[in-house]
């Protein structure tokens, strides 16, 4: 399928004329008319075809596609003209298929099928194929995306003023729809269920560290996720789930933005929602997984198309898990600040995300003699190798010691209590009145 007739069908039949229906006219024209009102008429049917080639529709029959080299004007618009759908550039050459907040500054995306397998600039289209089936194919052929499995008598493919994009049914059923499957946004009216997760979308366009979802205890979590460790960090793991308020025994799972601002769930055990300060309708909004793991409720200025916090999950950066990545600490100066643990360095300049490398990296093959580095206040969090009770300074110290996985050991002088550390993940620094320390083992030559 050439370029022009991909874009005829999303253009108005009434309105579009093919090469050669433009050409027959022009010289029936040219034929019968003075050529005054034969360039008038010619002029006309010029704009009427550009005029129709930047409309932009709802619906996407069946038999019908949207090509990327036509990113622009190839674009399905919900019927208020709030969201819009289609072909985003990322790079120069590498698209996802999106939907975004058409009258945002920045063109918002809320959901994109593609995040993670962006498809070329050249010969990619989303057709939804006369049997109702939709795919989201490369430059090559390659089906790079398809929404849900086989589907019969689909009507078309719809974007809703909900920003929901749709396969709607002959009998008007929605028989898939882009809700259920969010990428790092909730958009009011959404349902968030025991199935549904939020994955922050990174600089680079693509999954970060952080999952949103209901936990195996049924209660809605912000985990820390990487093949080393997953970690949940709110609620607050230092607190029990009945102090945050929070109901395990919870068989509905259902969390839900209304168009007030407020996020309910059923894990919530008071009833309360997380509530914007700008709560009231008529308000544009999102609820962003972020990259640096915090969970936002945007507003958006209609004046000026900029987005505005209206509520946050996290009121502590540095209580985020994994924010500077692996042997990294988070400080307060005043900003969330990262640095590096005594005998680390940056592993990668400007990407706080993949943390700190050892100077030195000392294996169980490979020993030297070691000393430990007292860092005050500070704690990595979770990665113990043990935890023991009412032992002593010393006999923590040792137990580390002699084992060459240990990386360092937390003692806690009010509760005697002993942890010796596997890994570390998630170091931040405590205010100056918290009893916590760490105790990193480093190389004598290098501590």
């Amino acid at each position: 399928m050439g370029d022009t007739e991909a874009l005829c069908m999303h253009s108005p039949r009434n309105l579009w004329y093919t090469s050669s229906t433009c050409a027959a006219i022009a010289e029936t024209i040219s034929a019968t008319m003075a050529p005054t009102l034969s360039l008038l008429l010619a002029t006309t049917s010029i704009a009427l075809l550009l005029f129709s080639r930047a409309v932009a529709h709802d619906a996407l029959s069946l038999g019908s596609s949207l090509a990327v080299e036509a990113f622009q004007t190839d674009v399905l618009q919900s019927p208020d003209g709030t969201f819009s759908c289609g072909f985003y550039s990322i790079y120069t050459n590498a698209f996802t298929f999106s939907i975004w907040y058409s009258k945002a500054a920045d063109k918002t995306v809320v959901w994109s099928a593609n995040r993670d397998r962006p498809v070329h600039v050249k010969r990619s289209v989303l057709t939804l194929q006369r049997d109702g089936n939709m795919f989201l194919i490369d430059y090559d052929g390659t089906i790079v995306w398809q929404a849900g499995g086989n589907f019969t008598n689909i009507q078309h493919a719809q974007l809703l003023n909900t920003g929901n994009f749709i396969l709607k049914a002959t009998n008007g059923k929605t028989i898939w729809q882009s809700f259920d499957s969010p990428t790092d946004t909730i958009l009011p009216t959404q349902h968030f269920t025991a199935s549904t997760k939020l994955v922050p979308t990174t600089r680079s366009h693509d999954s970060g560290n952080y999952i949103f979802r209901f936990s195996d205890l049924s209660v809605l979590s912000l985990i820390y996720d990487i093949p080393e460790v997953s970690d949940i960090y709110w609620p607050d793991p230092d607190q029990t789930l009945y102090e945050d308020n929070r109901n395990q025994y919870n068989n509905t799972r259902l969390g839900i933005l209304d168009s007030n601002g407020s996020f309910g769930s059923s894990d919530f055990a008071d009833g309360q929602p997380l509530v914007a300060c700008d709560a009231g309708p008529g308000i544009k909004r999102r609820l962003t997984l972020d990259p640096d793991g915090n969970l936002r409720l945007y507003s958006l200025n209609d004046l000026d198309g900029s987005w505005s916090v209206s509520m946050a999950a996290m009121s502590q950066p540095c209580n985020v898990h994994g924010l500077c990545g692996p042997n990294g600490i988070c400080h307060y100066s005043p900003k969330p600040t990262c640095s590096c643990a005594p005998g680390y360095v940056m592993s990668n300049p400007g990407n706080w995300t993949e943390g700190c490398s050892a100077i030195v990296n000392i294996t169980c093959d490979h020993q030297e003699p070691m000393k430990f580095v007292k860092l005050k206040h500070t704690d990595f969090w979770g990665s113990d190798q043990k935890h023991l009770l009412s032992v002593s300074f010393y006999y923590c110290r040792n137990i580390c010691m002699n084992d060459c996985t240990c990386k360092g050991f937390q003692y806690q002088e009010d509760t005697s209590s002993c942890y010796p550390k596997a890994s570390l993940f998630s170091g931040r620094t405590y205010p100056t009145n918290d009893a916590r320390t760490i105790y990193l083992k480093l190389p004598a030559r290098r501590a």
